[in-house]
């Protein structure tokens, strides 16, 4: 009460408004941070905190789960094979798979459909795909399309900026992600190929929650425009590449796309952003 009267009376005073956010932020240094990782460091505390709600704590229960897998060498993470504490970069991935999960359990709910289709374009080595069928298991029967070309990058699919990424990705391995996600097995559907032209083999008719994560503007783009219009009301598009300036090109794409379209795009500090269309 007393500090908001005080600043109350700071901000009726011209002049003073930065000397008070100075102070603010001199007081706040002394608080220990709570989460450093992928991009974002922040003092605040976490949904998985000691008072953690129910989605939290599943969430959670299914991080312990994956790291435990990852320790056991039941889930094989190829994209982090040079990380020699993997234990450590899966926490700093939290907040970014507490998003992957938070958005697939939101659609899940939310959309109205008798059977719910979760569709990941990038799958790699399942690591948000496992996050997702998680968060999609609890709330009844679903299924996943699973979209990757488990193979190197290849120059006639990227713009002049990201002919750097040609030959990445050769290390994947469609067999690899198929063991990871064999608790899903019956669930999941892996379509290899690269975006858009695997779509012709399979694509679900209506979609709940979309997770785009291609790395490059032009299957992003190509992506969206195929599968824009099967995504339901009230389903989420989860874009992994958005905020990362090494990504601009795909932000610009990803906002010519949407600009006309109705729903509402949420950027994170993760370099994440969901779309929740109406």
């Amino acid at each position: 009460m007393i500090k908001r009267l005080l600043r109350s009376a700071v901000y009726a005073m011209p002049g003073t408004q930065a000397l008070w956010v100075r102070l603010n932020d001199a007081a706040g240094r002394g608080e220990p941070v709570r989460f450093s990782g992928w991009g974002m460091t922040t003092k605040t505390s976490p949904p998985w905190a000691d008072d953690a709600d129910a989605l939290a704590k599943e969430f959670m229960a299914v991080n312990a789960e994956v790291t435990g897998r990852v320790a056991s060498g039941a889930l094989r993470l190829s994209q982090f094979n040079s990380v020699q504490d993997k234990a450590r970069q899966l926490r700093e991935l939290m907040w970014r798979h507490y998003l992957v999960f938070w958005s697939a359990r939101y659609a899940s709910r939310t959309v109205a459909a008798s059977e719910i289709n979760l569709t990941e374009c990038g799958v790699c080595d399942g690591l948000t795909a496992y996050f997702a069928m998680s968060a999609a298991a609890g709330t009844g029967s679903y299924k996943a399309f699973l979209y990757d070309a488990w193979q190197a990058m290849t120059g006639d699919r990227l713009l002049d900026s990201e002919q750097s990424l040609a030959g990445q990705y050769a290390y994947l391995s469609l067999d690899n992600t198929r063991r990871n996600l064999a608790p899903f097995a019956g669930a999941a559907t892996f379509v290899k190929g690269f975006v858009p032209d695997s779509f012709a083999d399979c694509t679900p008719s209506t979609i709940a929650w979309l997770h785009i994560d291609l790395n490059a503007a032009r299957p992003t783009e190509a992506a969206l425009r195929v599968l824009f219009d099967r995504v339901l009301p009230g389903g989420v598009i989860l874009f992994d590449d958005y905020g990362w300036p090494h990504w601009h090109d795909t932000k610009v794409a990803i906002d010519r796309f949407l600009g006309d379209k109705r729903g509402l795009l949420l950027p994170m500090p993760t370099g994440q952003a969901m779309f929740f269309k109406h």
